[in-house]
């Protein structure tokens, strides 16, 4: 379903170079419901639902923000991502002398995640945009590759149209294109942007690294795993010396529980969290316990960990990655990184989340990090209705949601106080005190 909407009415004006001249028009874009071009004049003082801006500026940002735009994800919530990513993803970095809406995009690699936010009253500016979106919009990842694509080609096209030929924008479209018809470039220029580097401007010895890598562990999981290590880690240490380093310590072994009848279809369109909620309350069915909260015993046993290793375990050092590598058939050897005990817990909820949707094969590797993609939101929603089921949650609770009650539902179900609140919070029971929803904010930063 197309839910982003790119539109020009072409209206050629303005002693400008003959491809902003061409291209000038009258500009709208709308997420679902939401035109988020809507804008007041501040000489006029008239709302409009467009704005006279040129094309080619916005085409050509996305032409050459195109492979970060598609494959860089966002960074860890709490770390605000830096310049060069802003400029690669916000659209307000089209730029040349024009006032374009602030609009962030970021691929999770299933869906294309689109913020938008109103003119800051503080800004003084001749235009000012009204509206914004409360959550971010989810455009299927390849549909917005097609919306994205055409819009470029229809302003290239405008060009030709009216004799104007050899612009910078349609030599950059032309290379994308070439790179994208060939699938080594392909993922060439992926890993490039996973590791959050503009085309050519990383070391290709990183790249090959990465290509390496992606080989001996899947490029689903080097994908999740490469922006833990990307372009503002090289600072500190050599990129991916962190992954090998952990992969060849010493780590815990043990053989998941199959769960070969689980019905999973990983080719149907559902958010993360409704496939989280699906896959949880079947084996919680499965198991026999609907109810009531997890022991340790009972989380290890699923992954085939003894418990007494589990809970002596402490990690070389501060991680920020977990990862479970394949070995003889059906065995896994562990590389945990939580210290804490309830993060512990979580920690183990989220592989076996991971283990039953992406490494039920047996092949595939398991990995759990803090970047926001699609694999790491429906690892985080499963260890929450997992282990704190939200009918059970209800139940104990039993409409007292004071702090006291969440404090004492954190310890029943042996969760951190930030579960409980985030599960209230994203069911409608409480409210967050941003006056959002904790899981999709209106902004991401």
């Amino acid at each position: 379903m197309k839910k982003l909407n790119l539109n020009f009415d072409w209206l050629p004006s303005g002693d400008n170079s003959p491809e902003i001249e061409q291209t000038m028009g009258m500009f709208s874009l709308q997420a679902e419901e939401v035109n988020l071009t809507e804008n007041q004049d501040i000489w006029s003082q008239k709302i409009e639902s467009t704005v006279f801006v040129s094309a080619y500026p916005l085409a050509s940002w996305m032409a050459s923000s195109w492979w970060r735009l598609l494959f860089e994800p966002l960074p860890p919530a709490g770390i605000k991502p830096s310049v060069d990513w802003r400029m690669a993803h916000e659209l307000t970095a089209s730029n040349q002398g024009f006032i374009w809406p602030r609009v962030i995009f970021a691929s999770d690699t299933e869906s294309m995640q689109i913020w938008g936010t109103p003119s800051d009253p503080a800004d003084k500016q001749s235009v000012r945009y009204i509206n914004g979106l409360d959550h971010p919009v989810s455009q299927n990842f390849l549909e917005f590759d097609s919306i994205a694509a055409a819009f470029i080609e229809s302003v290239i096209s405008r060009l030709h149209e009216t004799e104007v030929y050899g612009t910078s924008l349609a030599h950059l479209w032309e290379e994308v294109q070439e790179e994208r018809s060939d699938p080594y470039s392909t993922m060439y220029r992926r890993r490039e942007a996973e590791l959050g580097f503009d085309p050519d401007e990383c070391p290709d010895e990183i790249v090959k690294d990465a290509l390496d890598l992606a080989e001996q562990m899947g490029n689903e999981t080097l994908s999740e795993l490469a922006p833990t290590c990307g372009k503002e880690s090289l600072e500190t240490e050599p990129s991916f010396t962190a992954i090998k380093e952990l992969i060849e310590s010493t780590g815990l072994e043990g053989k998941p529980v199959n769960w070969s009848n689980l019905p999973i279809n990983q080719e149907t369109v559902k958010a993360p969290w409704q496939r989280a909620k699906e896959i949880a309350s079947f084996v919680r069915k499965e198991i026999d316990n609907e109810e009531k909260p997890f022991t340790n015993k009972s989380l290890c046993d699923l992954l085939g960990l003894k418990e007494s290793e589990y809970d002596g375990w402490q990690p070389p050092e501060r991680q920020s990655i977990s990862v479970a590598v394949p070995l003889k058939k059906d065995i896994l050897y562990y590389h945990p990184r939580k210290k804490h005990p309830v993060a512990k817990r979580f920690e183990l909820a989220r592989l076996i989340g991971d283990y039953l949707f992406y490494g039920n094969s047996g092949k595939s590797w398991l990995a759990s990090t803090d970047i926001r993609t699609s694999r790491q939101k429906y690892q985080r929603a499963f260890a929450a209705e997992f282990l704190c089921p939200l009918d059970s949650l209800q139940t104990y609770l039993n409409n007292d949601y004071s702090e006291s009650a969440i404090e004492d539902a954190s310890e029943y179900f042996m969760v951190s106080q930030k579960t409980i609140e985030t599960i209230l919070i994203n069911n409608r029971l409480i409210f967050s005190s941003h006056g959002v929803n904790d899981l999709e904010p209106s902004v991401p930063y």
